[in-house]
C-alpha cells in the first residue's frame, strides 16, 4: 500500500475549519463517506470512476483559533504509478482546503 501523509496549521478555529474543509471536499467534486468531529473521510471519484485510493481528514484545535489539519492518504498497490496518484490527490484536496480557508478568513 503506497501512502502520503501532509499536515498544516490553518489560522480557523476548529468548527470553522471542519466547514472549510467539507466545503473543499465538495470542491473536489467528492461526497462525505464518514464524518465525526475532528474526522472527515471523502468518498473519492463517483460511480464507476471511483477508485481505490482512501484519504482520511484529521483536525485538532490549537488553542482557540488555529487547528492542524492532517491529511493521511492511502492507495492499494506498491510502485510509482500508485504514489504519484495518492500524492495529486492528497494535494488536489489540500489545494482545495486553502481556497476554501482563505475564504473563511476573508469573510471573518
Amino acid at each position: 500500500m503506497s501512502q502520503y501523509k501532509d499536515q498544516f496549521q490553518v489560522l480557523l478555529p476548529l468548527r470553522e475549519a471542519e466547514f472549510a474543509v467539507k466545503e473543499a471536499v465538495a470542491n473536489c467534486g467528492w461526497g462525505v463517506k464518514e464524518q465525526v468531529p475532528g474526522r472527515i473521510v471523502p468518498r473519492i471519484g463517483v460511480g464507476l470512476t471511483r477508485n481505490p485510493s482512501k484519504i482520511e481528514i484529521g483536525m485538532s484545535e490549537n488553542g482557540e483559533a488555529e487547528t492542524t489539519i492532517t491529511l493521511h492518504g492511502k492507495i492499494t498497490g506498491m510502485g510509482p504509478l500508485q504514489k504519484r496518484h495518492i500524492t495529486a490527490e492528497v494535494g488536489k484536496l489540500r489545494n482545495a482546503i486553502d481556497v476554501a480557508v482563505y475564504h473563511a478568513e476573508s469573510a471573518g
